[in-house]
């Protein structure tokens, strides 16, 4: 099976001393595997750019068979004479195209089709910063600290040559953008009608996020940046204010809870899982907690898709009948504890390729800053493998263990300083479950560790390696697997206070 697209031929004319647009019309043949894949071609004479639109990503654009028709008596130049020719689009290609004595280039461009291309906006001069995620469809427009009449935004909209405005029927005007989130609707030729979704803010007036949206849930405002959560259902939520990236990446609140709540997830988007989180236990607590999460990995993941800023989500749970008291909602810089831990810790790291016993590890890190291994168990007797040799001694006041994981398979953490008995050991106690985003875990080990150096005091020793152990792999039936991998981030061990 072959894809058809053509631009829009006009009648033929003839060349005579040469055309300054020989360039009539355009065909291209995909590939069979790309048969789902629909297009259109347009040609902008003006810049000599012809564009080829795809409904979708397409799996092979090295092949394409492409079929000029030009003005009579004009003739394919380069790259080949003939015509039809086959181009390789999956890059920037281009025709040369002979017509009298003159060689008219026109560039050719492949790329999946964006109803909007670009959106900029401005208030009494004041431009925006915007982002827009073309596969969500979401327009983010940021005015950062500048005062802003949401009603009265100077906007304009940058479409596809294939697509036309609905609503608004204007690409350049003055909207309102005062509500929480405005839909804006384009009509495109190659998907029918395209509805984005359109948020508009600045900076919070002070530093902490309002809850803006609930499910499950019942809101109480409390004033001053508190309030009563009452959970109604089974799968409670919050979602907050918009924040700037550029605020900081700990997200941070006091709370208490009638109940454990368990781990919160904690989302940037709700339908995108690179922007999402599992963050460490929220127990029962009768009084006020603190509790601190950053994600700067998450800000890492997403590189330069990074938006400006987003809302935060919180997902509390699977129980209703829970009140949950919170306040002072804030996302911000590490404070001093947090950047002296972060400093000042001692990181573990592995040999890439090394193999223990039935675990093998990889080294999978693209950046020093988040240092990330792939654990392979072979088999699910004892699998371990040792971290290369320590760089520093650590002491007995390391005992918070802090690192993050993806996992197909529960396991527990077993921990030597060194691989000589299991009084030289640390275990967590619990299982870690089943996660496709990243889980932010916190071991406190104060006992454990004063154990292991109190029977054996040379435990921590700089030159020895730790070594690092799975247990208790299951699949989801309980039964033992391997091969299963197990993502480790940023493995780490530090002490409770640097004051």
């Amino acid at each position: 099976m072959v894809v058809l697209a053509a631009g829009i031929f006009s009648s033929c004319k003839d060349d005579e001393s040469g055309s300054s647009s020989p360039l009539l019309g355009m065909s291209v043949q995909l590939a069979a595997a790309d048969s789902t894949v629909s297009t259109r071609i347009n040609i902008d004479h003006a810049n000599r750019l012809v564009t080829v639109s795809l409904s979708q990503e397409a799996r092979d654009l090295s092949h394409v068979l492409c079929t000029f028709d030009l003005v009579n008596g004009a003739s394919l130049y380069t790259p080949s004479v003939t015509n039809p020719v086959e181009l390789d689009l999956s890059d920037v290609n281009g025709v040369n195209i002979l017509t009298g004595d003159n060689i008219v280039c026109y560039k050719i461009v492949a790329e999946v089709d964006s109803p909007i291309k670009e959106v900029k906006a401005s208030y009494g001069g004041v431009e925006a910063v915007t982002s827009l995620d073309k596969k969500s469809r979401l327009i983010n427009v940021y005015f950062g600290s500048d005062p802003v009449d949401f009603t009265q935004v100077q906007v304009e909209f940058v479409i596809s040559a294939i697509s036309s405005m609905v609503d608004p029927t204007s690409t350049n005007l003055t909207m309102d953008l005062s509500a929480d989130t405005t839909y804006v609707k384009v009509q495109n030729d190659l998907v029918g009608t395209a509805t984005y979704k359109m948020i508009c803010w600045n900076d919070p007036s002070d530093n902490n996020l309002a809850i803006k949206r609930s499910a499950d849930v019942e809101v109480t405002d409390n004033g001053g940046g508190s309030y009563t959560l009452n959970t109604t259902g089974t799968a409670p939520t919050v979602s907050t204010s918009m924040f700037p990236v550029s605020a900081g990446s700990v997200v941070s609140f006091s709370y208490k809870a009638t109940k454990a709540i368990g781990r919160p997830r904690l989302s940037l988007d709700v339908n995108n899982k690179k922007l999402q989180m599992l963050g460490y236990e929220m127990n029962q607590a009768d009084d006020w907690t603190e509790y601190a999460v950053d994600l700067g990995g998450v800000y890492f993941d997403m590189g330069s898709e990074l938006a400006p800023g987003y809302p935060l989500t919180l997902s509390l749970g699977s129980e209703s009948g829970v009140t949950i008291e919170i306040k002072d909602i804030q996302v911000r810089e590490k404070n001093y504890e947090e950047q002296m831990f972060a400093d000042n810790a001692y990181y573990f790291k592995f040999e890439d390729g090394k193999t223990g016993n039935n675990l093998k590890v990889n080294d999978v890190t693209t950046d020093e800053q988040f240092l990330t291994y792939k654990f392979t168990p072979s088999g699910t007797s004892d699998p371990y493998v040792s971290a290369k040799s320590r760089e520093k001694a650590v002491t007995i006041n390391d005992n918070q263990i802090y690192f993050e994981y993806k996992s197909e398979s529960p396991f527990e953490l077993q921990l030597f300083w060194q691989a000589v008995a299991d009084s030289w050991s640390g275990r967590a106690g619990y299982m870690l479950p089943v996660s496709d985003v990243w889980v932010a875990v916190h071991m406190d080990w104060t006992d454990q560790v004063k154990s292991i150096f109190t029977t054996n005091p040379t435990a921590g020793d700089a030159g020895a390696p730790f070594r690092f152990d799975l247990e208790d792999l299951k699949d989801h039936s309980g039964g033992m697997i391997a091969n299963v991998p197990i993502y480790v981030r940023n493995l780490r061990i530090g002490q409770k206070s640097y004051e």
